[in-house]
């Protein structure tokens, strides 16, 4: 006997245990909740089975199993996060980023209860894989656990470098190189189970080459030492009205100097095209290139995608330095929840 089979008579049965129990009952109870064990594919997987009992015509109106998995991924700037049941996305929700480098345990409590918990029936959450910008290290990690299970008690909860939850977007089960450019960089080479880093992400100060913290840097270098072309400094003077107090209060004064640094790339991204900043892109993607990936054994021979953000908007520039390097370019993504919620939808 099958297990799906298995399972069927199980809600058969308790289906029967329901009716039972609803028609015995001198309580006007419309809703019935159990949260039972189900086993399917193999391993245990927990649900509910939600009898909705009419008790006028005496008939449950629906008997339904699921398993909740709560999917996210997030960088320093924002949290994209995925209700999914049956491989679909049923829920969306953007939230801050919850880097515990630059956020504490009672910063991403408030970001949780105030913009992600309301947004869903958290108990009904059975699994959460958190891919996250930061989590490199088990005390990181295991504070965004113990956060999140103030409000996901019932959910068996992942924390993961968003590393790896680019390798397993861009790759699936096969190898290669994965690399983001988003507010921050990072890249590994990836077996198709494990992944495996040379350089460490140093962030903004030391490192970030080819990410919007380090475009944002070198502009605002060029910017403050009177470097920019003319057209450009006059453009960025009307679109931000900057002063050098108000810039050096954020970067010295204020949290997430980063994602400050940034915010720029919203500037520089629709002007790309002009040879100034054209230049700029293209030689902090050569240092990604370079302090990165040519790090990596046979990284001419193995495909490398990109996810992130920057790699997006400035897809023409970054291909034309892959061109230039002979690299082997597999995918360019935006965000890589599309192959999570694929990947992790085998689990259901």
């Amino acid at each position: 006997m099958t297990a799906l089979v298995k399972a069927a008579y199980a809600v058969t049965f308790l289906s029967f245990f329901l009716l039972v129990v609803a028609k015995e009952s001198t309580i006007d109870q419309k809703v019935i909740i159990f949260d039972v064990p189900v086993s399917y594919k193999g391993g245990a997987l927990r649900g509910k089975i939600i009898n909705h009992y009419n008790q006028t015509s005496q008939q449950f109106i629906y008997l339904h199993i699921w398993c909740m998995i709560l999917i996210a991924d997030s960088g320093s700037t924002k949290t994209n996060w995925s209700l999914v049941e049956y491989r679909t996305v049923k829920k969306n929700v953007e939230t801050s980023g919850l880097n515990p480098y630059f956020l504490n345990a009672d910063a991403v409590k408030n970001i949780l209860q105030t913009d992600l918990v309301p947004s869903m029936v958290a108990r009904f959450v059975k699994v959460i894989h958190f891919y996250g910008a930061g989590c490199s290290t088990e005390n990181n990690n295991s504070m965004l656990r113990e956060t999140m299970k103030l409000f996901f008690h019932e959910a068996e909860i992942h924390v993961y470098h968003d590393i790896l939850g680019a390798a397993r977007a861009l790759h699936g089960d096969r190898d290669g190189i994965a690399c983001i450019l988003g507010t921050g960089c990072n890249a590994c080479f990836y077996d198709g189970k494990q992944i495996f880093s040379v350089v460490p992400s140093l962030g903004y100060l030391y490192g970030d080459e080819g990410a919007g913290s380090n475009l944002g840097k070198i502009f605002m270098e060029k910017y403050l030492k009177n470097k920019l072309p003319k057209d450009i400094r006059e453009e960025f003077d009307q679109t931000y009205h900057l002063t050098l107090e108000d810039i050096l209060n954020a970067l010295y004064n204020r949290p997430s100097p980063n994602r400050f640094l940034a915010s720029f790339s919203e500037f520089i991204a629709p002007r790309q095209k002009h040879p100034f900043l054209h230049n700029l892109v293209k030689s902090s993607f050569q240092a990604f290139v370079e302090e990165q990936v040519m790090k990596y054994q046979d990284y001419d021979k193995l495909t490398i995608s990109f996810v992130g953000s920057i790699a997006w908007f400035y897809k023409d520039i970054l291909l034309e330095v892959a061109a230039e390097n002979n690299l082997k370019v597999g995918i360019i993504l935006r965000s890589p929840m599309d192959g999570l919620v694929k990947y992790h939808g085998n689990e259901e």
